[in-house]
């Protein structure tokens, strides 16, 4: 079976630029283990100038050139195009798309047998609602784009129960849940109780991850833990939001204690979740994130706001700890509560990484995803040979 897999996959391996990047390069990995596929990946990029071809046994990864000027408001034709002119070369039995959106929009119009995979809900992303040109323009043709991905789509493979809690009755396909992978290199780190008073935090340095509120409660954490450390493990999107998180680390007087480690290669990220006593993600919208998903899997337990999809992963007071969004006094008493109690964090990071196991496997959400695509194979020949 000929699958093209349309959807972000990182340039450089080794630097993993989102949860999605994640989540593709996990899976595949894992694909190409079955001898029956014949895997292509098919990704633009900005930094690709022109059409680059990668092939590795059954896996070949096409890397095309993205065209975002006035994208959102051609609906992304040109990369459209681009893609569409691939896959006539692929010839491919089957698509499987990523996220509601240009991908998404690209399987539909090819009329092959096709399943989408829901990764979130982009019209809530926070940077939507920055500047007027975000709320008045890009937002509602997102919005647009990725409800008419959602209404034609067939098949839908849901990464959380959230998803479909979300969208609803715009929903008219055939829903297959499939949590999102975690590679096996997370799993295989030795589970150690982390450095005393290291905190991670792992994403995008934004306003919708709220990374102000953690700054703000590691200013009281620290009344109470006088050794606590942050690490802050992620690019920004916004450099404005980036000098205002800065200007308040040093206005509480926190230079010494929250450091800035920018993106980082996957190595040195495991490196740091070795280190680490816990995770904290404080984010306004999540629907799963990866970053969860991994630390649970190393082993730690998790300080998370009670938004989204996360309570679909973080069990409170068995693998983690979950705060309301915004309660900052909330999420001070939290992180101090497992940096003081060594045994509730350790209970917490043991029944985290059981809990992982059980589901987020690579090899087992692989063979699952592989299991969807001759099912719906199999239901497309079926309905030609009527």
């Amino acid at each position: 079976m000929r699958v093209a897999i349309l959807g972000d996959y990182p340039f450089d391996p080794s630097r993993i630029a989102g949860g999605v990047e994640a989540v593709i390069k996990y899976l595949v990995s894992e694909l190409k283990r079955f001898e029956d596929l014949d895997l292509h990946v098919v990704t633009v990029r900005e930094e690709v100038r022109q059409r680059r071809i990668h092939r590795e046994g059954n896996l070949t990864i096409h890397y095309l050139p993205a065209a975002y000027r006035f994208a959102n408001v051609t609906f992304f034709a040109i990369n459209k195009f681009r893609l569409l002119r691939e896959l006539v070369d692929i010839k491919p039995n089957l698509i499987h798309a990523h996220v509601a959106g240009t991908y998404a929009e690209t399987a539909c119009m090819t009329r092959l047998p096709a399943v989408l995979t829901l990764h979130g809900i982009r019209h809530h992303e926070g940077w939507l609602q920055q500047g007027w040109l975000n709320r008045l323009v890009r937002r509602p043709l997102i919005t647009r784009e990725e409800k008419a991905s959602i209404r034609r789509a067939r098949h839908i493979i849901a990464i959380s129960p959230y998803i479909q809690q979300e969208f609803g009755s715009l929903i008219r396909a055939t829903v297959y849940p499939i949590e999102n992978p975690v590679a096996d290199k997370f799993f295989k780190l030795p589970q150690e109780e982390g450095q005393n008073g290291q905190i991670l935090y792992v994403g995008r340095i934004d306003e919708n991850k709220s990374v102000h509120h953690l700054i703000r409660a590691i200013a009281s954490v620290r009344d109470r833990v006088p050794t606590v450390q942050l690490w802050l493990a992620g690019g920004a999107r916004n450099n404005c939001y980036l000098q205002f998180i800065q200007e308040t680390v040093k206005g509480l007087g926190l230079e010494g204690i929250v450091h800035f480690l920018g993106p980082l290669d996957e190595d040195y990220l495991l490196e740091r979740y070795r280190r680490c006593a816990l995770l904290v993600l404080p984010s306004r919208q999540e629907t799963a994130p990866m970053v969860i998903q991994q630390a649970m899997a190393t082993g730690k337990a998790v300080v998370a706001t009670r938004v989204g999809g996360i309570p679909y992963l973080v069990n409170h007071e068995h693998t983690g700890l979950l705060v309301d969004y915004g309660d900052i006094d909330g999420l001070t008493d939290a992180v101090s509560r497992l940096l003081t109690d060594n045994t509730l964090r350790c209970k917490l990071g043991r029944a985290a990484r059981e809990e992982a196991r059980r589901r987020f496997s690579a090899a087992d959400i692989a063979r699952h995803t592989c299991q969807v695509y001759h099912t719906i194979l199999e239901a497309s020949n079926r309905h030609y040979r009527k």
